[in-house]
């Protein structure tokens, strides 16, 4: 791109210098676009550089009538709305000071700190003057019963200083840049994350020289052709869309760049971040680009609306927190979506936007900047800016520390697996901790007062990546006589976790539920010098962490109302927020957030009700009410109307099924890239991916795999450690468990199917690339009553997640999935006198079962990736999966065959058919070589059919009569009628422990009456046509026999 034309004095310009100087040739020059009112219905009005200039003198003429000249470099704070209003007051600060030559050092800070941060942040400023705007009134009156030595001012209101009737005098300001450069500009503040000695927020001193780096930084040279991620591209035309607060850096730096590099911003109304706000605006003032946090796009992504919306962007740009991978590639094709990085105290860095839509979330930097980064191990790197002979004119950090000849900046990245110069975001070497929706807390003021109890030894909190906090405590377990009560040890702590809670912001304190006590087995891991390893303990509680969390959802429960009225669910309503904001009372017309509601209260608020709701809606049409749904009604009276809307069915219509199906492909193949064959040179043996390979098939699978001589190593992916599992469950089946020992021919990875690139990392991940040619996916949820979007995370993420694989990998690794018959388990003849072995876009021959459809939504993502991307996708739809043919090993003896025959010794009676079900079943083991010899079969022609179906139903089919001697043998049985069967079984009333353990058919009547019936069997053939072609096992297989079933009956020992 053409290099923006740089001014003479670049990165040595003063804020007040350049306003006014626009303001002098270009006064209508557009410096941004603000709101008439709260609401984007009521319209936008344009700011001009002559608009801002005027205010500006008139608001320092107003500030030295009300306290005089600055004297002593005093400080003086400014909390308002989030407007325009915050770079007026800042302005007039810089000017005021700068008359005299003593400067006048605005103090911004949030709204939302407690009454003891206010005292802690003014105290070490040293601030004694307050100025608020009149909305403010409220919080200000009861800060002023705690802050009896500070004097408080209410400005102007923001409209009386823009449309001032008169134009005022030019304030005088004769200061130079070189005279400023280390005078402080304004101070801003940390949210408490790096005060590790008080936990309160830190202030940040800027100099008028850390500002001018954000001017310099945007004339830095870049590689041609390439654009620059931040929003201050001198030589656009962008209009950016500046969400975050304006006593935040980022909200300063959009106001920074309108004035520095000619990129007008549009200001937010001042009400809570919400998708409609955001999508109201976007639409009314038709911004170029906006900076939006993670959790907001996250929650815009969700609709086609929003992403409609996204997508007359040029651009978003997030900060601040990590953006969940398929959030991105979901706006990927609506948008660019670019990551930024800055601090307090750093500022912006400079930073390009990676080439490739697949390489949004990582960062890539502007060479000119000078950044290092510095291996720290386990294949992390810090970003470290070194100081070099240009640096203060560029590095905002050598200015917040003007000492330092090198700025380590805590933040550690991972670097791409096959592009060098791009690093993606890990986490902190420090303590920090960042909430979901991107709030920080420091937890270490927290966890020490916590172990002040004489009972307790450490204390960790928790909640990186979630929506609030808990707290793992771990007791002096050697000092204890016998078994802690939970319940108790907890109540006997939960004082001292009380006054622990008022370190930390509102967001982050803690409730009773979410304290977990510490396993004796697993003592909290320490470093030499006895501090806590933070990561470690997360890492080894995982699993009680995600059960803590699961179970909040749970804990909050809130009936409604028996009579569902509007006055009831009102006071219901009211009743539930008071309880949150623990107040007697709130008027049903209050802004919930006037009122305290924050975003943690906002989630439990969306929580509650959803659960309340769930007991009153029939499951099939339960909406699911979030936070947004809080946010867009935000006082009593419109959430209760809101709500017998929803119980009414009227507000959040339930989604048909076919929709919900569709819905599903779309969402996880949308940002599959269209790309041409191009063929990859195979390698001579293969590389394999398995997924379930400690299940019974996985099993089989895995042990051909290791005796095939055309496959050169193994990788087990498994969602938990497998490798002694493994081991076990070959020996059980008469397999030879040896290879399992050797790391050249298999290894164990420990998974997460729904995160990117599986939680493998980055070094790991680039060699399987490198290496893999072959997926079997065979891992699955059995679970016959879940509804699909139960499947979602993490079995339909992770077919998304191997089709990226294939596209990354070396050699266009095949998928092969592991489907179901399921997804043609309600065929019917009407649709044709036989099943093909052919992809199948209609959902109406998917049993309505969310097991089979989800199986069907990923067999649709397979044929689209192939056709779309040229993946090579096989496909194969098992049926019912026998015991093997072998003496050892055992068919699940709690599936629904291994069941009857086990009830039918118990009842003395075995029935004398299963219906219409056809008896086609294959055992294990042959179903497993017939999988690989398929496979060997399409290795030979991937270039020439990129997808294939493979039906895994016996050919040859038995009769259930030609197995029923063989159970009469063995249990001494008598044949009767399947209906009679089941009657038997319904005559058993409030069966007991002993009846269930006898007769494991009570378990599964449902199931039974529905195969009595014929519910869900198939009136058509099945074609195996094309399996038969592809394996000769497949070709010779016979029926199940008698045979079969008595070495089956040996291996269960009923």
């Amino acid at each position: 791109m053409e290099q923006p034309q740089t001014p003479v004095n670049a990165g040595q310009r003063l804020l007040t210098n350049v306003v006014d100087e626009i303001a002098q040739s270009n006064p209508q020059k557009r410096l941004g676009v603000i709101p008439s009112a709260l609401e984007a219905s009521e319209g936008f009005r344009d700011v001009s550089f002559g608009d801002l200039a005027h205010a500006v003198n008139a608001l320092s003429w107003w500030i030295e009538k009300q306290i005089g000249k600055a004297e002593n470099n005093e400080t003086v704070a400014y909390m308002g709305r989030n407007n325009i209003l915050y770079l007026i007051f800042i302005l007039a600060c810089n000017k005021t000071g700068y008359k005299v030559k003593l400067l006048k050092i605005p103090l911004l800070p949030s709204s939302r700190l407690s009454i003891e941060a206010y005292q802690h942040i003014l105290g070490v400023t040293e601030c004694h003057r307050f100025f608020y705007s009149h909305d403010k009134e409220r919080q200000v009156s009861e800060m002023k019963n705690f802050l009896k030595d500070i004097d408080f001012y209410e400005v102007p209101a923001t409209a009386d200083i823009l449309n001032c009737s008169h134009v005022p005098e030019p304030y005088p300001f004769t200061k130079t840049f070189a005279e400023a450069e280390d005078d402080v500009a304004f101070i801003i503040h940390s949210s408490g994350t790096t005060g590790v000695t008080t936990g309160m927020p830190k202030p940040v001193p800027l100099t008028h020289g850390f500002v001018a780096t954000l001017d310099s930084v945007g004339y830095l040279p870049i590689p041609a052709g390439r654009r620059v991620a931040a929003p201050n591209d001198p030589s656009s035309s962008n209009l950016v869309l500046v969400t975050t607060p304006f006593f935040h850096l980022m909200g300063l730096y959009g106001l920074t760049c309108a004035i520095f590099h000619n990129t007008p911003f549009v200001n937010l109304p001042d009400r809570p971040v919400s998708v409609d706000l955001v999508l109201d605006t976007i639409r009314a003032t038709n911004p170029t680009i906006t900076l939006l946090a993670p959790a907001i796009l996250e929650d815009i992504s969700q609709t086609q609306a929003g992403l409609d919306c996204l997508g007359t962007l040029n651009a978003v740009i997030y900060a601040g927190a990590p953006l969940a991978a398929d959030i991105g590639n979901r706006i990927v094709p609506y948008t660019k979506v670019v990551t930024l990085l800055g601090s307090s105290e750093m500022g912006i860095i400079s930073s390009l936007v990676p080439e490739g839509d697949g390489n949004w979330g990582y960062f890539e930097w502007n060479p000119a900047y000078g950044v290092e980064m510095q291996h720290r191990g386990e294949g992390l790197y810090e970003f470290v800016i070194p100081r070099r002979e240009n640096s203060r004119a560029i590095h905002g950090i050598f200015h917040t520390f003007p000492d330092k000849t090198e700025y380590g900046s805590n933040d550690l990245f991972v670097q791409h697996p096959s592009n060098p110069t791009l690093w993606k975001y890990h986490g902190r070497f420090d303590d920090v901790i960042v909430l979901s929706n991107g709030e920080k807390l420091n937890p270490v003021t927290l966890e020490k007062m916590v172990e002040c109890h004489p009972k307790i030894g450490r204390a960790v909190l928790i909640g990186q990546g979630r929506f609030q906090t808990s707290l793992l405590v771990e007791p002096h377990w050697d000092e204890q006589e016998k078994a802690i009560d939970e319940a108790a040890f907890i109540d006997e702590i939960w004082p001292v976790v009380e006054r622990a809670n008022e370190t930390v912001p509102n967001y982050g304190r803690i409730t009773k539920t979410m304290i977990k006590l510490s396993s004796p087995e697993k003592p909290f891991k320490t470093t030499p010098k006895g501090t806590t390893q933070r990561r470690a303990v997360n890492r080894d509680y995982k699993e009680e962490i995600d059960a803590i969390y699961a179970s909040a959802d749970q804990q909050l429960n809130g009936s409604l109302p028996d009579i569902i009225t509007l006055n009831n669910i009102t006071q219901y309503v009211n009743e539930t927020i008071c309880s949150l904001l623990e107040r007697e009372a709130i008027d049903n017309d209050e802004d919930l957030y006037s009122a305290g509601l924050d975003s943690l209260q906002t989630i439990q608020l969306a929580t509650i009700l959803r659960n309340g709701v769930f007991c009153q809606v029939p499951a099939g049409d339960r909406p699911r009410i979030t936070a947004q749904h809080i946010y867009a009604h935000s006082t009593v009276n419109q959430l209760a109307e809101f709500l017998l809307k929803v119980i009414a069915g009227d507000s959040v219509a339930s989604i048909p099924r076919h929709d919900r199906i569709q819905n599903m492909v779309a969402k996880y193949t949308e940002d599959i890239p269209a790309r041409p064959y191009s063929q990859a040179q195979l390698p001579p043996t293969s590389t394999v991916i398995l997924t379930g390979s400690t299940g019974s098939l996985g099993a089989y699978l895995l042990h051909i795999l290791l005796t095939n001589k055309n496959v050169s190593k193994v990788y087990c992916f498994n969602r938990s450690d497998a490798q002694s599992r493994q081991i076990q469950s070959f020996k059980e089946k008469g397999l030879d468990a040896a290879p399992l020992s050797d790391p050249s021919r298999v290894e164990f990875l420990k998974v997460s199917f729904g995160e990117l690139h599986f939680g493998i990392d980055d070094t790991k991940y680039a060699s399987l690339l490198s290496t893999v040619d072959l997926i079997i996916h065979n891992a699955w949820k059995v679970n016959f009553n879940h509804p699909l979007e139960s499947f979602e995370d993490p079995h339909i993420k992770g077919v998304r997640e191997f089709i990226s694989f294939s596209l990354e990998s070396k050699y266009k690794a095949h998928l092969s999935f592991v489907s179901s018959v399921a997804t043609v388990g309600a065929w019917t003849s009407e649709m044709g006198a036989v099943v093909p072995e052919l992809p199948l876009e209609d959902d109406t021959a998917v049993l309505k079962q969310g097991y089979g459809e989800s199986k069907h939504v990923s067999e649709r993502m397979c044929v689209i990736a192939s056709k779309k991307a040229q993946v090579p996708t096989t496909i194969f739809r098992v049926g019912q999966i026998a015991g093997p043919t072998t003496k050892s090993g055992l068919w699940n003896p709690d599936e629904w065959l291994p069941t009857i025959v086990a009830t039918s010794k118990a009842l003395g009676k075995v029935p004398s058919d299963l219906s219409s079900m056809p008896i086609d079943w294959v055992p294990v083991d042959k179903l497993a070589q017939i999988t690989v010899e398929a496979l060997q079969t399409r290795r030979r022609s991937l270039t020439e059919t990129p997808n294939a179906f493979f039906h895994l139903m016996n050919p040859n089919h038995a009769a259930w009569s030609s197995l029923i001697p063989a159970i009469e043998s063995k249990y001494n049985t008598q044949t009767v009628p399947f209906g009679e069967w089941i009657s038997d079984l319904e005559s058993i009333k409030n069966p007991s422990d002993q009846d269930v353990r006898e007769k494991p058919a009570l378990k599964l009547l449902d199931f039974y009456r529905g195969l009595s019936s014929a519910e869900g069997m198939l009136s058509a053939d099945i074609s195996v046509e094309r399996t038969k072609e592809a394996s000769e096992t497949m070709r010779g297989l016979g029926p199940i026999s008698a045979e079969l079933m008595e070495n089956w009956m040996e291996q269960w020992g009923f």
